[in-house]
């Protein structure tokens, strides 16, 4: 009897010194530094019909973007894409260049960019990308 109230003691204490174990792990896996450049970014898009021209509808694209890792993006371009499938075309259009994002989020660049088109009937999406190229310790990276 003794030995089964050893045993379960045993196994409460293993438990619980795992749990602390994931805790800690957790609570310090945020404090950790991602290596490199990491660009992040927030972005909206809004679709509608152009103001005075229900026959025109125009995609608005508002964003920010930063780099939370530990190096420079060095010579920077961010390009919006838009792929309109609807009437076969792809749009790229640049919103920075020769930007060096700084690094530890030092650095939020805003952007904005429109693409305008016919209206489709019934209404369709356009696809919107967001391209980012940079040099890391001396290599073209794209994202």
């Amino acid at each position: 009897m003794e030995n089964i109230a050893r045993k379960k003691l045993i196994f409460i204490v293993l438990a619980v010194l795992v749990v602390c174990a994931i805790i800690v792990l957790a609570w310090f896996a945020p404090l950790q530094r991602t290596k490199g450049v990491h660009i992040v970014s927030s972005v909206v898009i809004s679709q509608g019909a152009a103001e005075n021209n229900t026959e025109i509808e125009i995609v608005k694209v508002h964003g920010t973007f930063l780099n939370d890792g530990d190096i420079t993006a060095k010579n920077l371009t961010a390009t919006v894409i838009f792929t309109d499938a609807a009437h076969n075309k792809v749009v790229r259009k640049t919103v920075k260049e020769g930007v060096d994002l700084l690094p530890n989020k030092e650095l939020t660049v805003e952007f904005d960019s429109e693409y305008s088109r016919e209206r489709t009937v019934p209404k369709t999406d356009v696809n919107v990308t967001i391209q980012f190229v940079w040099m890391e310790n001396g290599q073209l990276k794209t994202a």
